[in-house]
């Protein structure tokens, strides 16, 4: 079975509230009013709705989401719920991961269901906490190649969380949706980045795949 995990992108989606990023512009070319064939021109945000993170976000020469390895963003997977996750302040995963070393293995991509989705296409959404800046140690020390999550962002600020991961070459994939059905289960996760020559994030179609 396929479980979409990604948020219905149009010119009413919310974007990053925190950042002042523009809404999503969509325009017909042409359309089957005048023409054989419709045809868009988009405009939108690189880090808008369900989407990855690439090392050049947040890392000075970093890599792009042309040339970042594919492998980080698609492979086995473990969802997790963040019952702790906060409403502010940070979140610290040591502890998740140790109540939950038996479920994780080395090379999983990490999904948490903190319960934001449920906030989607409201400004409350944008209120998360910042994961802590341990958070790429945490990951590394387990072998993870990922982690992702159904709140907006891993950190906004001052805060070094998306430096510690992506430093590390570890996906980070933002804004998941439809995670609740999937706690405490394995599957197969996809989530690939577009090919941007000068990529710092890219949109994706994220997919879990499990065996019912």
């Amino acid at each position: 079975m396929i479980h979409d995990l990604t948020i219905t992108l149009n010119e009413q989606t919310l974007p990053f509230l925190p950042a002042g990023d523009p809404h999503m512009i969509w325009t017909h070319r042409v359309d089957h009013a005048s023409f054989i064939c419709q045809a868009s021109l988009v405009v939108m945000p690189s880090h808008l709705g369900t989407h990855v993170d690439a090392p050049l976000h947040y890392v000075k020469g970093g890599k792009t989401t042309a040339d970042v390895e594919l492998s980080r963003f698609c492979g086995k997977a473990v969802c997790l719920a963040a019952d702790d996750f906060p409403r502010e302040g940070e979140y610290d995963i040591k502890p998740l991961l140790e109540r939950n070393a038996a479920s994780v293995e080395a090379g999983d991509i990490l999904i948490l269901y903190t319960g934001y989705e449920k906030l989607v296409g409201t400004p409350e959404y944008f209120k998360f906490p910042n994961f802590a800046e341990n958070t790429g140690e945490a990951l590394e020390a387990r072998g993870l190649r990922g982690i992702g999550f159904d709140s907006p962002s891993i950190s906004l600020g001052n805060n070094r969380a998306h430096q510690e991961v992506l430093g590390r070459e570890i996906a980070i994939i933002e804004s998941l949706v439809n995670l609740e059905s999937l706690v405490g289960r394995r599957f197969f996760f996809i989530a690939l980045p577009l090919k941007f020559e000068d990529g710092d994030g890219s949109p994706v179609r994220a997919v879990a795949i499990t065996e019912d």
